[in-house]
């Protein structure tokens, strides 16, 4: 068959169109990564060792932050403890959401009332959750009503401008709201377990606990692995809640909210265009992030994962 002219230029204007895309869609990763990842971190790292304004080799930004870090009291301190509070709270919501997806995975009582108990705070906006429980725990609100029925009167300021409170309180939302989207995961990963063999170790004899520890974890290794490793990976992105709430007052803020500030807000140097510090106290965190999610990749990797 003889291509006429008409043919020809149109099977060309498809290579065409073909190779176009084909590049377009290789270029977009390569540039996110150029540009959004590769440019801005190397561009971080390197103010962290640059005076501001005059842009001169020094280590004052590290000395800067070391003595923040260690000033009684200081900011940074209490940004430290308090993210380590919220890396412990993701650590047990962890091992709490996966109690309850096999409790759910069993069809315990009223299985199906609890799981859109547990699921509703996943698909309802984060502001609306955070209005509702604003107003739960007002002092004129349901929780000061209880409280006042066991003689406990609330402060008059409320839980959340309270610096002995706040920080508690917040944690209190996240727990909360912390059993929708990890549960989801493992109730997937559940789902997937052949029937066999749960009956096969009711009829070995297993506890739940057991059955628990035994069966079900080792049967999904990859997806408790993969959790842990990005829960470990978001040390520093406790922020969220924080933000919504107090906006870092009240000795309730953490080292991703710090750096907002810094960056954005009433910080040493918001608003400059010189983030020194931010990125000198970035590439410590790094420091120390980085190896926790490599050590726990490597003791996970030493459990193997049963096939079924």
């Amino acid at each position: 068959m003889i291509k006429t002219g008409k043919n020809v230029k149109k099977t060309l204007n498809w290579t065409l169109n073909r190779k176009i895309f084909v590049v377009c869609t290789v270029m977009v990763p390569i540039l996110h990564f150029f540009v959004f990842y590769l440019y801005l971190n190397l561009n971080s790292f390197l103010l962290a060792f640059q005076m501001p304004k005059t842009y001169t080799w020094t280590l004052s930004n590290f000395a800067e932050f070391w003595d923040k870090l260690t000033s009684p009291n200081g900011e940074i301190l209490i940004a430290c403890k308090n993210t380590a509070k919220y890396f412990l709270l993701n650590i047990v919501m962890l091992f709490a959401n996966l109690v309850v997806a096999y409790f759910l995975y069993k069809k315990i009582w009223c299985a199906k009332i609890f799981r859109v108990i547990f699921y509703l705070p996943g698909i309802i906006s984060s502001v609306a959750m955070s209005t509702v429980f604003m107003e739960f725990i007002k002092p004129q609100g349901p929780l000061g009503e209880i409280l006042r029925l066991f003689g406990v009167t609330m402060r008059d300021e409320g839980l959340l401008a309270n610096p002995e409170t706040a920080t508690d309180t917040i944690m209190a939302y996240c727990v909360w709201t912390g059993f929708s989207g990890t549960m989801l995961l493992f109730s997937s990963s559940l789902a997937r377990i052949p029937s066999e063999v749960i009956e096969a170790s009711r009829l070995d004899g297993c506890g739940v606990f057991r059955e628990l520890v035994s069966i079900i974890l080792p049967l999904i290794v990859p997806m408790f692995t993969t959790l842990l490793i990005t829960t470990i990976a978001g040390i520093f992105n406790a922020g969220g809640p924080v933000l919504l709430f107090t906006m870092g007052k009240f000795d309730t803020t953490t080292i991703p909210f710090w750096i907002f500030q810094q960056v954005y807000g009433s910080g040493s140097y918001g608003g400059s265009g010189f983030y020194g510090l931010v990125s000198a106290a970035g590439l410590c965190f790094t420091a120390v992030a980085v190896p926790l999610v490599m050590i726990t990749r490597k003791l996970m990797e030493k459990i193997p994962a049963v096939e079924y």
